[in-house]
């Protein structure tokens, strides 16, 4: 028989290209923890450790003639649950949707709550370490939060980009921001403005305009990666509030309608959105919308949190669902643990 292999001695340099393809931090801490001395091995370097940026501000934006910056973090939107057993599990064990802040050393993480009414005590209940490895771990996406700013700032009417390096803050004239939104679709930012015109913006920080308006066009726009797809959330804020969603179709740069997302759910708050399926939220039903903070509020809301039902046309407080409500607190197999 052939001897068993020594993952330890793979060569560094493909340690390396194996690193450099991660672009989840959760897989690149799982694929260190494979072998202590990847751990320890300064040849299998985090790229995803540093989630920390400084950048300077625009001139518009600080009064000073000294350059000013701003720290940029990242949170990770995870939904994590137990591993499900060897034996055919009875009982549906309900997952959590979690926001996970890691400051730049990547030592210390912070829980962070969705719903504006969950404290920050809540983490006081936490387990002081939760082991991933143990946890059935899905990444659904990221959001940026900074002590003053937004990263790509939505300027009045305008939206300007920074390039790392010397480069200065660029105007981007082509589109006006206002009631729009942006998001990161295969590599790439998309920009939507009000009358859903859509530009790209290139890895060199060309623009280019890929879609142009919709006509009878609601009050305003989200974006949100779904499945793959490239979606557009088209909310109407009157008193007969109602929304329309019409997903990206690349070939021929328009949006095209869609009646119904199957199973899909779609999450929008403040600076993020996100989808997932409802078997992986453990829900019975997709095909709606959860909106998690006052980003999107109305008087039907309570703190901006409700469900909008795409089969029903109409939206309620998420605390009537208990089944999505409660995708946002820790569950009892997380405090237990």
């Amino acid at each position: 028989m052939a001897a068993e292999a020594d993952w330890s001695d793979l060569p560094k340099e493909l340690l390396n290209m194996i690193s450099e393809r991660i672009d989840i931090e959760i897989n690149m801490i799982r694929f260190r923890s494979v072998c202590s001395n990847w751990l320890r091995s300064s040849s299998v370097p985090n790229h995803h450790l540093n989630l920390t940026i400084n950048f300077p501000l625009h001139k518009s934006l600080s009064n000073s003639t000294i350059t000013s910056f701003c720290c940029l973090s990242k949170r990770s939107i995870f939904l994590i649950k137990p591993q499900p057993p060897q034996k055919q599990q009875q009982t549906l064990i309900r997952p959590w949707l979690v926001r996970i802040t890691q400051n730049s050393s990547g030592k210390k993480k912070r829980f962070d709550p969705f719903l504006s009414h969950h404290s920050s005590s809540t983490s006081f209940y936490l387990p002081r370490v939760i082991d991933f490895h143990k946890l059935s771990v899905l990444h659904l996406g990221a959001d940026f939060i900074t002590n003053e700013l937004a990263f790509h700032m939505l300027l009045p009417q305008k939206l300007v980009l920074f390039t790392c390096g010397n480069q200065p803050w660029k105007w981007i004239p082509e589109i006006s921001t206002t009631s729009g939104d942006i998001c990161v679709f295969k590599g790439r930012f998309y920009a939507v403005d009000k009358f859903c015109r859509t530009v790209m913006i290139g890895p060199d920080s060309t623009v280019q305009m890929v879609a142009e308006h919709v006509v009878h066009g609601g009050d305003r726009k989200l974006l949100v990666e779904s499945d793959g797809e490239l979606l557009l959330v088209d909310i109407y804020e009157s008193l007969d509030f109602g929304i329309n969603v019409f997903r990206f179709h690349e070939k021929e740069k328009k949006w095209v309608k869609l009646m119904n997302l199957g199973d899909r759910v779609l999450f929008f708050g403040e600076g993020c959105s996100f989808s997932a399926s409802a078997s992986d939220l453990c829900v019975s039903k997709g095909n709606c919308i959860v909106f998690i903070d006052d980003s999107v509020s109305a008087y039907w809301m309570q703190g901006g949190n409700g469900v909008y039902h795409l089969d029903q046309g109409r939206v309620s407080p998420v605390s009537r669902y208990h089944e999505y409500f409660n995708l946002f607190s820790p569950p009892d197999w997380i405090l237990e643990s």
